[in-house]
């Protein structure tokens, strides 16, 4: 019998059932009401990303339809080990609270809880669940559009739009001073990567994702109030977003034009420093950072002594956050008038609208995913891998079908798989050809992505 099973995770109230299995065209779950699947609490739809300490998954709700996101450890850990990790007791004792100040308004994705799922041989996977965020990375951004990270080549016919890079300080920055005033010692980040500033286009009420997206600070694994050991400093935090956002500037500008590494401020005081001629949005967001640099270069001399101690407070961002959203708010389309006496609007740019639209389609598509399925003869899809190439979807997960006589999720059997495509250690593996439509456009569920 061919079938077509999903992986879904399974509620331990789920009654067995021995009527007939029959295959049902996947294309028909999306029309099905979901309060109708009570056997299942989440249905895969594809791996997000992998980080180093966990895989992150695009899951789907089957009893609200809501879209998720569910992290699972990459291991799995005796019961005296499985405490509960430190990102969730900030998440749930402090990140989550509001901001002292008005003027702060974090970005920062909303923590929905965690659980600790059994397998057979005792251990316990951690598995959390978190608000879907829906543009991948900054990383991600850099690497897909540009050629490299680190070394960023000019290249006329692709812009990163002025506006982003000033939203992008200004909106880290603002969930930055949330860590550092939320609770009475300063929180440091402390893996402030570009992997971990995601992106993200907000629903409107109607369902229609918005046309600028959002960064939200991500990946709270290393963040608490002690320091870096020896390389600590109280300004490494904003120091990898400045060198983000001047990898940012690099994008857009020849070598000869753009910013030195380390905040470091060529002739401060030449009135035209930061003017690129005939580029009004990029001569304000250079100005921006050199003016930011200052900032931060002034109060890194004033700290010089204790910079490198735990001790040592973090700057306080309010300045810099009021700079960039005012460099922001000139660069908004919506102020006409201003920004094309100036020259300061973009969005008439084929070079902006194709990046603007290449966002917004991305995360259009992470909502429309199917869900994840396989396809063959059931006993060959519990083959473990051994040559061909695996698809490395992390458990826990219940291989199932749904039963046309009832609308439910049924699991085939009552094996929970951990790793599919490993043959050692961890259990069986999972043979099987993904149908999602990503792999149509080049994204697969086996490739790593960043989180």
């Amino acid at each position: 019998m061919v079938v077509r099973p999903l992986l879904c995770e399974r509620r331990d109230d789920a009654a067995p059932d021995s009527s007939y299995h029959k295959p049902l065209d996947v294309s028909s779950f999306e029309d099905m009401d979901p309060s109708r699947l009570t056997n299942s609490e989440n249905i895969h739809r594809k791996t997000a990303g992998h980080g180093a300490e966990a895989q992150a998954q695009v899951v789907r709700k089957v009893s609200s339809g809501e879209l998720f996101i569910r992290k699972v450890s990459r291991n799995r850990l005796e019961q005296h080990k499985c405490i509960e990790p430190n990102e969730f007791r900030l998440m749930e004792d402090y990140l989550s609270k509001p901001p002292r100040s008005p003027d702060i308004h974090p970005l920062i994705p909303q923590f929905y809880g965690y659980e600790k799922i059994p397998s057979r041989n005792g251990k316990l996977h951690l598995v959390s669940y978190w608000q879907l965020i829906n543009g991948g990375s900054v990383k991600d951004l850099i690497l897909t559009k540009y050629n490299s990270v680190r070394h960023t080549k000019f290249n006329p016919d692709q812009r990163f739009p002025a506006r982003l890079i000033a939203r992008m300080l200004h909106q880290v920055f603002s969930s930055l001073q949330h860590l550092y005033t939320v609770s009475e010692k300063p929180i440091f980040h402390k893996d402030l990567h570009p992997g971990n500033i995601w992106i993200h286009m907000a629903p409107s009420s109607g369902g229609e994702l918005s046309d600028v997206p959002d960064f939200y600070l991500g990946d709270f694994g290393y963040a608490g109030w002690g320091g870096f050991s020896h390389n600590h400093t109280a300004t490494r935090d904003v120091d990898n977003v400045m060198e983000w956002a001047r990898l940012m500037i690099c994008v857009n500008l020849p070598e000869d034009q753009r910013p030195p590494k380390n905040c470091v401020v060529p002739n401060p005081d030449d009135p035209h420093r930061g003017k690129i001629a005939g580029d009004a949005p990029m001569s304000a967001i250079l100005s921006l950072y050199y003016d930011l640099c200052e900032e931060l270069n002034f109060f890194k001399e004033e700290n010089s002594r204790y910079i490198r101690k735990p001790s040592c407070p973090p700057p306080d961002l309010t300045p810099l956050i009021r700079r960039a959203e005012a460099v922001e708010k000139k660069l908004t389309p919506s102020l006409t008038a201003f920004a094309l006496m100036t020259g300061l609007d973009e969005s008439g740019d084929p070079r902006i609208q194709k990046f603007m639209h290449d966002i917004k389609e991305g995360a259009m598509r992470k909502a429309r995913a199917q869900p994840f399925t396989m396809t063959g003869p059931v006993e060959k899809c519990l083959i473990p891998m051994i040559k061909t190439f695996p698809i490395k979807v992390h458990g826990p997960w219940f291989l199932a079908e749904i039963r046309a006589a009832t609308g439910r999720w049924e699991a085939i059997d009552d094996q929970t798989y951990h790793r599919p495509g490993k043959t050692r250690g961890s259990g069986r593996g999972l043979r099987a050809i993904s149908e999602s439509p990503d792999e149509n456009s080049g994204e697969s569920d086996s490739e790593p992505g960043f989180v």
